[in-house]
């Protein structure tokens, strides 16, 4: 008799932190299942019922200790990744969050450093292609506000990707 995986939905809140043009990455926990040892940003899964800018302030916070506003929703992306024998369906919202204070009191069970680089350091070697482009999402939205304030900004950006270990 063969086990089946099913496959879950599941939704999370990133949050896309900056502080006076410092985009804040968290290195994951080698302890981690999913994408050890991997820099990201802080981000975490909605609760049901739960709001997902209030979801992404939530994991901001117990994952830093930082403190911030949400000012817009900057993009999407949507990945496969397994729990046990469960597939999951992942769409990970992003979240520009504001900070004013660069002071990150890591949860150590989930993140081992903390690092701040430049949101124009688009090259780092600690950026996957995942979290580059929500970098890219989050320069663009500040862009936008520079070239005009008449404009319409455009849409929240979207990234369809598979996130995976390998």
């Amino acid at each position: 008799m063969t086990s089946e995986r099913h496959w879950e939905s599941n939704v999370i809140a990133g949050a896309a932190t900056v502080h006076n043009g410092q985009f804040l990455l968290l290195r994951r926990s080698d302890r981690e299942s999913f994408l050890p040892k991997v820099w990201g940003i802080p981000a975490g899964r909605v609760n049901p019922g739960e709001d997902p800018g209030e979801a992404c302030l939530r994991e901001l916070f117990e994952e830093t200790g930082l403190q911030g506003n949400v000012l817009d929703l900057v993009g999407y992306a949507s990945f496969v990744s397994r729990r046990g024998n469960v597939n999951l369906s992942n769409v990970q919202l992003n979240f520009l969050v504001l900070v004013d204070d660069r002071d990150v009191r890591l949860d150590r069970t989930s993140h081992s450093e903390a690092q701040w680089i430049s949101l124009d350091d688009r090259d780092s070697k600690l950026l996957d292609q995942f979290t580059r482009n929500i970098m890219i999402d989050v320069r663009r939205r500040f862009s936008s506000e520079k070239e005009s304030t008449l404009q319409i900004a455009e849409g929240p950006g979207r990234r369809v990707s598979q996130r995976t270990a390998g």
